[in-house]
């Protein structure tokens, strides 16, 4: 069956680069979805590898907002400096393209064949980025409909701390300790 929601994280940098808008269920984003930093070791939270032999694309959620993702590279950033290299990649994951954040091996470089039309499997958190910084020079925008918000209360002293609450609108105020999790539908184009 395909995925026709996407739960990702509203980072509070990311909602105040936005200049805090009261977000609410049926409101249209348009938006890139980033996973936290990758790196290439299977034992980590977040991992990747790739490979050079063809992998179905999938995206499928393991977690609130952690999801196990295949697919082909379509674009790749790479960046070598002081003598490490990172990338970011745009991984085809066929219900939404997907930026990979990739970090380096334990010796400064990344794995062999971080590159356009090879794969990439692995795991990791997604973020929706609606306003970018151009600090990364690839990128695939998708469009999604708001469903629902499960905001986890880390506020110091809130009567409420450690517990997720559940909304159908984000309030138009900075949360700089609370984590946001958007459940939202991939428009139908997508698919």
């Amino acid at each position: 069956m395909p995925l026709t929601e996407i739960e990702f994280e509203l980072s509070p940098r990311q909602f105040e680069m936005m200049g805090y808008p009261q977000l609410r269920q049926g409101q249209p984003l348009d938006l890139q979805l980033e996973t936290s930093e990758l790196l290439p070791e299977p034992g980590a939270d977040a991992w990747f590898t790739v490979r050079r032999e063809p992998l179905s694309p999938q995206l499928i959620q393991v977690g609130r907002g952690l999801y196990a993702f295949a697919g082909q590279i379509a674009q790749a950033d790479i960046v070598k400096a002081e003598g490490i290299e990172t990338a970011a990649l745009i991984v085809q994951c066929g219900v939404a393209p997907v930026r990979l954040i990739c970090g380096p091996q334990a010796d400064g470089t990344l794995p062999y064949g971080t590159w356009e039309t090879r794969y990439a499997v692995g795991t990791g958190r997604l973020y929706g980025v609606v306003e970018e910084d151009f600090t990364v020079g690839v990128g695939e925008r998708i469009g999604v409909t708001i469903w629902s918000f499960q905001r986890l209360i880390l506020t110091p002293g809130d009567v409420a701390f450690g517990q997720w609450h559940e909304s159908i609108e984000l309030p138009p105020t900075p949360y700089p300790y609370d984590r946001v999790l958007v459940t939202a539908r991939i428009h139908r184009g997508r698919m």
